[in-house]
């Protein structure tokens, strides 16, 4: 008898309206920059950092993730997320150019949230260190003289701070490298998005 467990590997994502200027100006930014483009181009952002749960534990994930997040949201029938300024991050040896978000306080405490719940499935002999920090990636690179021009022209374009209407949150699953949305926890009205001036 086998008593191996399966391991999968998820993470929990907001994913964001696709037709408003900000969505557009990220998506061509992302289709001329990117390399990886093709591989990432729905427009989301990691609420925290993969983590491995036995496969046979992905449904009470769900159901609890799912519990939780309606009582959060109660009441509430769109949310957004807010941008300030852009930034780089080295990931082995690629450099992720990103959007810092400005969460409000209600998105921090649910991102402490869902955090806790996601852990607590995390079998105890799995190391997980949390990401410092979340951000919305607009371009992987590898080249760094090529990194030097990407970041003038983030600079260049993305010069307001903004928000984005979040359409939904939802869980991924890595099958074979590749993620995929396995379920849809909760999903938003539109209500527009609005471009806040600079705040230096």
């Amino acid at each position: 008898m086998d008593n191996r467990i399966t391991l999968r590997k998820y993470f929990v994502s907001l994913n964001f309206r696709s037709d408003s200027a900000l969505s557009k100006k990220i998506d061509g930014f992302k289709k001329r920059y990117d390399p990886k483009y093709r591989q990432r181009a729905f427009a989301h952002m990691s609420l925290l950092r993969p983590f491995e749960i036995s496969a046979i534990d992905r449904n009470s994930l769900v159901d609890e993730l799912k519990e939780e997040i309606d009582t959060f949201f109660f009441g509430h029938t769109s949310t957004k997320l807010g941008f300030r300024g852009v930034g780089v991050f080295q990931h082995k040896r690629s450099n992720v150019v990103y959007l810092m978000p400005d969460f409000s306080d209600d998105l921090l405490h649910l991102q402490e949230l869902v955090l806790d719940i996601c852990k607590s499935f995390i079998p105890f002999n799995i190391k997980y260190k949390p990401n410092d920090f979340q951000f919305l990636p607009l371009g992987y690179f590898d080249d760094v003289f090529s990194l030097t021009d990407v970041m003038e022209q983030a600079k260049l374009e993305f010069t307001k701070n903004s928000e984005l209407s979040i359409e939904s949150i939802n869980l991924y699953e890595q099958v074979n490298g590749q993620w995929n949305k396995v379920e849809t926890l909760i999903e938003f009205e539109n209500s527009g998005d609005t471009f806040l001036q600079l705040q230096v």
